[in-house]
């Protein structure tokens, strides 16, 4: 300033100044030196502003544009100004950085129930802890609802596990809201610059997909990985994909038999969906059945399987093809929850010349759970239209048995899971023969899957088991191989 002031220039600036009682204020300053006719400086005049008001509505402007009014913590648009600017240096350790994306564990819950002050003074808790744990270099930002970032500046992928530790350690603990306790907890994923990409939308992404991977195992932090990202790409894909099969004619059911004990002989055949996709090939349907299910397609989805049911029965029966016992087909929760469920398969199979009769209708018990009085309504319907009802996966879930008396279920399917160390696991013995014991205490008959080894069905003949179904018996199997077993009489 002096010196620009003494080359005869005139300076303009702000000043921080102080009135005479004491107070500062934010003062702009016009100063022009003014000479004599020889030029000489004589004095300097002076304009003075108070821009205090200026000023700070400035700086409101600037906190309610870049900070979170309930946490003070930097929002996302702050976020993103800031980390961007670290992908501009150059890749280096010192220049390495990670993004850790943290999402509170059951913080709707405490909302719901407890009301938004109770999840507000939360939020502001768990600001303070996360501060707290963080090292001076780094910042956090509240990015969503329930959801914060962290930048670790110099991140290593043991510096960035020992804080996700830290943050996990703190969140884990016990947040006492008026005069209450709760427990939240935290899934954490994190992803590292310039290792995991390129751009900051890159490893936001990366760190999204990780936490995401956490809160799906149950795990407080999860780094990403090439692997956790060629799954998700993978994923979207093949529901693009989905989208088509069902039009392109991509679905096709096999059929694996199902076997007394007591006689050996086939009685009920269990269709199963399977995909033959153009681009990738033969799809397990414990990979695609969670995508149709995460895109709400299992209503068509599972008309397509009814459909193709009726048609191959439909044919069988021109061909003098006898099916023993039923068609069994897998229904799902967002099937039953569908308005236009009931009718529909109905319909389709009375309108194919067949009867509700011939069909095994399978539900899980995580249907049961997920939508139980729906359920119980649905599927006392559907056993009133003639349609067999059985509980697949029996034991796996936590449904109260005063359903199976609700639902007038004829059969209880036991869970591969339990079969797999029958042989050797008291255990699952015990397990597998309270199953048996219930279902003959309430006249229901029982069917074990997954069974592998003649071992195992021996256990079962000896426990008082019905029926199995499994590789020993049979893979699933095409319509003409199941046609060609049921003519020969072959068991």
């Amino acid at each position: 300033m002096h010196r620009k002031l003494q080359s005869g220039q005139t300076w303009k600036g702000v000043f921080i100044n102080v009135h005479r009682n004491g107070d500062e204020y934010v003062e702009e300053a016009v100063i022009t030196p003014v000479t004599n006719e020889v030029g000489d400086i004589i004095y300097y005049l002076a304009e003075k502003k108070d821009i205090t008001a200026l000023r700070d509505a400035k700086d409101s402007i600037l906190k309610l544009t870049h900070y979170d009014s309930l946490t003070e913590l930097p929002n996302r648009a702050y976020f993103i100004e800031e980390a961007s600017m670290l992908t501009n240096f150059p890749p280096s350790d010192n220049n390495s950085f990670a993004i850790l994306f943290a999402d509170l564990d059951r913080f709707k819950e405490l909302n719901d129930t407890n009301g938004h002050l109770a999840g507000d003074l939360a939020l502001q808790e768990v600001a303070r802890r996360v501060e707290k744990a963080l090292p001076p270099s780094d910042f956090v930002a509240r990015v969503g609802g329930d959801e914060f970032v962290v930048v670790h500046h110099r991140a290593t992928p043991d510096t960035t596990a020992e804080l996700a530790a830290r943050l996990s350690g703190a969140l884990n603990q016990a947040f006492i809201i008026k005069g209450r306790e709760f427990f939240l907890g935290v899934s954490i994923g994190a992803s590292i610059w310039p290792h995991d990409g390129e751009t900051l939308s890159d490893i936001m992404a990366n760190a999204d997909l990780a936490m995401y991977k956490a809160k799906s195992l149950g795990q407080s932090f999860v780094p990403y990985t090439g692997l956790i990202g060629s799954r998700f790409h993978r994923a979207v894909e093949l529901s693009h994909q989905l989208s088509h099969a069902i039009h392109n004619n991509q679905f096709h059911l096999v059929y694996q038999p199902k076997y007394d004990l007591a006689t050996g002989e086939m009685m009920g055949v269990e269709a199963l969906l399977r995909w033959e996709s153009p681009k990738f090939g033969s799809v397990s349907p414990a990979e695609f059945i969670p995508i149709v299910e995460k895109h709400q397609m299992m209503f068509p989805v599972g008309k397509w399987v009814i459909t193709a049911a009726c048609e191959q029965l439909h044919q069988w029966k021109s061909e003098g093809v006898v099916l023993p016992g039923h068609l069994a087909v897998n229904i799902s929760v967002q099937q039953i929850e569908h308005p236009d469920f009931l009718d529909g398969i109905t319909n389709l199979i009375v309108n194919a010349g067949l009867s509700p009769s011939m069909f095994e209708l399978e539900v899980t018990e995580s249907v049961l759970m997920s939508a139980p009085d729906r359920a119980v309504h649905v599927l006392m319907e559907l056993a009133a239209r003639g349609f067999c009802i059985s509980i697949d996966d029996f034991g796996t879930g936590f449904s109260s048995l005063s359903y199976l008396k609700k639902l007038d279920a004829k059969i209880l399917k036991i869970d591969k899971s339990f079969i797999d160390n029958i042989t050797t696991s008291t255990h699952d013995q015990v397990i597998v023969k309270s199953i048996v014991d219930l279902a003959q205490n309430l006249g229901l008959s029982v069917i074990a899957e997954g069974v592998e080894t003649k071992e195992q069905e021996q256990h079962l003949i000896d426990i008082g088991c019905n029926a199995a179904q499994g590789f020993y018996y049979s893979k699933p199997i095409t319509a003409e191989a199941l046609k060609d077993k049921i003519l020969s009489g072959a068991q």
